[in-house]
């Protein structure tokens, strides 16, 4: 699961067990790079990205009107879907933070 919002969403209020991948981190190579290793892309020699290993995830942000996920999908200058990451190992939870917390679902962080 993760939560495509800043750090400081993040930090006060999240789904359990998300990770932190905030969607301005895609407008910087290095940091998109970061990211996409830990998705389980792989940068062969020749330069060129392997996904063969990519993971599946479940992005999220504020809400249904957040923009921030679909940065991070198809917006940003390095997003996962611009560098060829996988349509089908994308999900993206639209209810978002809203969603879940209108939900009553349990939330964690500093602003619980």
């Amino acid at each position: 699961i993760v939560d495509s919002r800043t750090p400081g969403w993040h930090e006060r209020l999240r789904i359990p067990g998300s990770v932190n991948m905030p969607f301005s981190d895609f407008n910087d190579e290095d940091e998109a790079m970061s990211h996409y290793e830990d998705l389980g892309v792989v940068e062969k020699k020749n330069g060129k990205l392997d996904f063969s290993k990519a993971k599946t995830i479940v992005a999220y942000c504020n809400g249904y009107w957040c923009g921030q996920t679909p940065g991070m999908f198809k917006k940003s200058k390095y997003s996962l879907l611009k560098m060829g990451y996988p349509a089908s190992k994308m999900k993206y939870y639209r209810g978002g933070m809203q969603a879940w917390t209108s939900l009553g679902l349990t939330v964690v962080g500093s602003g619980k």
